[in-house]
């Protein structure tokens, strides 16, 4: 059983593995975890301790489409060079590139990377598909839309979708950049200037037309910020209901280190790997 995992923005593969030390030794022995490096060289993520030390990576430089291109076009690189992996774990940023980089997949028709997926603590993904979302986005631009003003329920300016997508910002990006925790950093003004082409296309079940069809865990932490919550509970629900399974540690934003709620994790993992085996078989 072979597993690629991917760390949290301004972290690094070492970092990671630190993190999920507890986790790693409750695993079946047998498992190999490969932690892979980001490409873009990162600050210090947030709430990252100061003892750990640098240099620190993200996975990506950016947010826009193009940037989520180039960061998915590293993970497929990474794959090839790598892999061919079983499964795929991701934190925080790692979480939500893997469940872009499988969605698009997905969207593409291509055999699955990854027979299952561990999603801990995820931020909100992004899309690389600039065509996603491409309507909203741009109204929103034409309208100026002023992203950090809560959209009026009965607002007749703004469609569904449009309301939709202001609200989730509210709850996870903008609250996330008034806690200093939003890295790499963007302005809202691409949301309200030009032709919306750099503005970050956020995923949401109820604007995509597919869920994703592998088994997935989700585990968050009980005591992370609520918008940190916010992000994880839209980010699983790009995933098929019936195929995920959610686990909450007492801690905040980091791995489970107790050692009932390690145990929790692992046999998590161990039920979407059953489930991945009674499913049909797709290899790259």
């Amino acid at each position: 059983m072979k597993i690629l995992c991917l760390h949290g923005v301004g972290s690094s593969g070492s970092i990671c593995k630190s993190q999920f030390r507890a986790f790693l030794k409750a695993v079946d022995p047998s498992y190999e975890f490969v932690f892979a490096e980001g490409p873009a060289l990162s600050e210090r993520g947030p709430g990252m301790g100061l003892y750990f030390e640098g240099p620190f990576y993200s996975h990506t430089t950016g947010y826009s489409p193009d940037e989520m291109a180039d960061a998915l076009e590293h993970l497929d690189t990474t794959i090839d060079e790598l892999g061919p992996f079983d499964g795929i774990l991701g934190f925080s940023q790692g979480a939500a590139l893997a469940l872009s980089y499988m969605c698009q997949q997905q969207i593409r028709g291509a055999p699955p990377p990854f027979k299952f997926a561990l999603c801990f603590s995820s931020v909100i993904p992004f899309s690389a598909d600039a065509v996603y979302c491409q309507s909203v986005v741009r109204r929103l631009c034409a309208l100026r839309r002023d992203m950090t003003v809560t959209p009026s329920a009965d607002d007749p300016v703004l469609t569904r979708d449009e309301r939709l997508f202001c609200e989730v910002m509210l709850r996870t990006v903008i609250a996330a950049k008034k806690k200093g925790a939003a890295l790499p950093e963007y302005s809202m003004d691409v949301y309200s200037r030009g032709d919306g082409s750099k503005a970050p296309r956020i995923m949401h079940a109820q604007l995509l037309k597919d869920k994703l069809q592998i088994p997935t865990v989700h585990v968050t932490g009980r005591r992370d910020f609520d918008f940190m919550q916010n992000m994880s509970d839209i980010a699983r629900g790009l995933c098929e209901e019936g195929l995920t399974r959610k686990l909450e540690h007492s801690g905040g934003h980091h791995p489970p280190q107790k050692d009932a709620e390690v145990k929790a994790a692992v046999r998590a993992m161990e039920w979407a790997i059953s489930q991945s085996e009674r499913m049909p078989s797709h290899r790259l």
